[in-house]
């Protein structure tokens, strides 16, 4: 009696178990390489990532990439994250990736919020992912050209009358982009030049900041200190802002003198800098929402669902933030994640909730289109925070 108690018991047992949901027991982790620590962006993509994940069924790991995207220092940082559960890996660092996907070649990539200039570029370092059957492709940070980036900064510099300007940049070793975005604007303000009644003058070559700060000693530097503007192809919120601000304290530029240049801070103080009269008149960035896009891709391939309409490895623009207005300004620092200060809030005010994207991915819909996931991804601008 008693063993067939125990049989009786063991069958239930069984039965129950059978009738769990597999996705109970999660999809497993993916990895979030990250060029970011800290800051606005970086705060919301954890949340967002997050959010997406728990829909999903997975769990998100932030894995920080290394300071210089060091090879041997991303590959060592994924390393002493990686688990057997992990699935997925979402990269917005390119150095060392070859060597990421050959350690793990199972293991799903895609790129964002970067150039991956070491993928794409013939003979870079990281050539050989785009052999790699597990590599999905890249959306990147705003316009994937340096040239669009250069020609757009350009245009704003014409637009608002500047007429003594300077450009700053990262080193090419690390940003070849910034190299080819300061040719661009330079090539496009000289076209302008040709037919302008007062041309504009771009003061001296393109100071190279090595992931350090604009020194002050830049505003004795001959021309420096009657400048219009400071065109910022590296991240000038951080390492051109507090120079300037510095510099006008002492007097020792310009006083109306304003900066053009890319990223995102929610400090208080900077933001409160940032508008038509202020110090920086202009910042363009990565659309917050595109992040929706590697997610969606490495679900798909995760799930063995990828899109049908598929055309294999792209490197596409993302959504393009251009905040070049102090009513634009306002609708981001008041109406957007970036202004917000916990993660529900964050989530709130995104341009999509999960409602709104969940039909892209095909894990839901199996009928959804790589077409018009991207599209959608790369719909998302300022201008939807001021409706």
């Amino acid at each position: 009696m008693k063993k067939l108690i125990a049989l009786i018991l063991t069958l239930a047992l069984l039965l129950g178990m059978a009738t769990i949901p597999a996705a109970a027991e999660g999809k497993g982790k993916i990895l979030y390489l990250s060029n970011l620590n800290s800051g606005a962006q970086y705060e919301f993509y954890v949340a967002y990532m997050n959010m997406m994940a728990k829909e999903l069924g997975y769990t998100v790991e932030i894995v920080y990439a290394d300071g210089f995207n060091d090879p041997a220092g991303n590959l060592k940082n994924v390393k002493n994250a990686y688990t057997s559960d992990v699935v997925g890996l979402i990269a917005t660092q390119d150095g060392g990736l070859i060597n990421i996907m050959e350690e793990y070649p199972d293991l799903w990539v895609v790129g964002f919020f970067s150039d991956f200039d070491a993928v794409f570029t013939p003979g870079g370092t990281s050539e050989g992912v785009l052999q790699k059957d597990h590599f999905l492709g890249l959306m990147g940070d705003n316009y994937i050209s340096g040239t669009a980036v250069g020609e757009a900064y350009a245009e704003e510099v014409i637009a608002r009358g500047y007429k003594r300007v300077s450009t700053c940049i990262f080193p090419i070793y690390a940003y070849p982009k910034h190299t080819v975005a300061d040719e661009a604007f330079r090539a496009y303000i000289a076209k302008y030049n040709e037919t302008a009644a007062e041309p504009i003058e771009i003061v001296g070559e393109a100071t190279v900041l090595n992931f350090s700060p604009l020194e002050t000693n830049y505003f004795f530097e001959e021309g420096h200190d009657s400048l219009d503007c400071i065109v910022g192809f590296c991240a000038g919120t951080t390492f051109v802002y507090p120079t300037v601000v510095e510099a006008k304290a002492m007097g020792i530029c310009k006083e109306d003198m304003q900066i053009i240049t890319g990223g995102f801070d929610n400090d208080p103080d900077l933001m409160a800098d940032c508008g038509d009269d202020k110090n920086i008149v202009r910042l363009t960035t990565a659309a917050f929402e595109s992040i929706i896009w590697p997610m969606a891709m490495i679900d798909a391939a995760i799930s063995g669902n990828m899109y049908k309409d598929y055309p294999g490895i792209e490197r596409l623009d993302s959504g393009v933030m251009t905040i070049n207005s102090s009513d634009k300004f306002n609708a981001v620092i008041n109406n957007s994640p970036m202004g917000a200060s916990n993660d529900a809030d964050r989530l709130g005010k995104a341009q999509a909730s999960w409602e709104d994207m969940k039909n892209y991915f095909t894990s839901v819909n199996p009928d959804a289109s790589y077409q018009e996931l991207t599209k959608y991804c790369q719909s998302f601008t300022v201008e939807g925070y001021m409706k």
